[in-house]
């Protein structure tokens, strides 16, 4: 199976279960936070069992880890739409700005600045809507890009993988140009 083929099917798989199925990535982020946490209390136990102190401050850093993976579904939820719509607030703002001082074209600065505000509210202030949103795109930017990827390594000639012979090709055969 060509490289391109197997990227698609994994894109295509990818995007489906992020677009439709988000609680399959949230318990994911979960279980293996739950499992790093529960791993580094095991072997805080048997540090403190056998007398050996220094295992304990890895096995401590961690725990927090395993703290941030499982809670890592919450902030890319909020976070970088809130991100997002503090950018494009700001750029509207500046925008508007430009306006004002009719810096460049002043209806075009002002429709950017429009745009951009109200992209930048909307997502400040519906973060969870937002972050849904924002999920639903990518997985279907995935799924395209999968079927791209699947498409172009099924229709890729088989040939010599893309190979130039450079051996075979001789100079002579040039000459005729050269005059």
């Amino acid at each position: 199976m060509k490289t391109s083929t197997a990227k698609g099917i994994i894109l295509i798989i990818s995007g489906i279960i992020v677009t439709f199925f988000p609680g399959i990535i949230s318990s994911l982020f979960y279980l293996i936070g739950t499992a790093i946490i529960i791993f580094c209390v095991i072997n805080i136990i048997k540090s403190l069992i056998t007398a050996n102190p220094i295992s304990i401050i890895p096995n401590v850093i961690g725990i927090i880890i395993g703290g941030v993976v499982t809670s890592l579904p919450h902030f890319v939820q909020t976070i970088i739409p809130l991100t997002i719509g503090l950018i494009l607030a700001f750029n509207g703002l500046d925008h508007v700005g430009k306006a004002i001082s009719n810096v460049g074209s002043r209806a075009f600065n002002i429709i950017l600045a429009v745009i951009t505000l109200g992209l930048g509210c909307t997502l400040l202030f519906h973060l969870v809507k937002a972050g849904n949103a924002t999920r639903i795109i990518a997985g279907l930017v995935m799924v395209g890009a999968g079927v791209y990827d699947f498409l172009s390594g099924k229709n890729s000639s088989g040939g010599n993988g893309g190979i130039i012979d450079v051996d075979s090709y001789s100079v002579k055969d040039d000459n005729k140009f050269l005059r």
